[in-house]
């Protein structure tokens, strides 16, 4: 019983990724995340049916670029889109099922992020 708690605690536990580190992501973040005003940030996070706080009802994926995120500072990922990077860590995180599932794409504007965003950085 304890092992499926684990297994299904690591599923649903949301990963950001940074870019351009799309096959890299991390469990372990928190609002000084936020305060790289250079990074791009994607926070990919599984619905899970038996949240209480509305936060994790569909499949999500936010997107937040720090007012100063330049792509062309990566020179060395010339070909790597923003957009090329998302899709990345939608398939990352989802993996296979990925094709098959709705999953709702969020741009936060960095100066005003959501309720949502907030509350998977410790900021609600």
């Amino acid at each position: 019983m304890y092992e499926n708690e684990l297994v299904k605690e690591k599923l649903l536990k949301p990963k950001k990724y940074e870019y351009p580190d799309h096959d890299q992501p991390t469990a372990i973040f928190d609002f000084e995340d936020l305060e790289n005003e250079e990074a791009m940030l994607v926070l990919c996070v599984r619905a899970d049916p038996e949240d209480t706080s509305g936060f994790k009802q569909q499949h999500s994926c936010f997107v937040w670029r720090g007012p100063d995120f330049d792509i062309e500072s990566h020179p060395e990922n010339a070909s790597l889109s923003e957009w090329q990077f998302i899709q990345k860590c939608i398939d990352n995180y989802w993996g296979d099922q990925a094709s098959q599932l709705q999953i709702q794409v969020l741009y936060e504007d960095s100066d005003n992020t959501s309720d949502a965003f907030n509350q998977f950085f410790g900021l609600d």
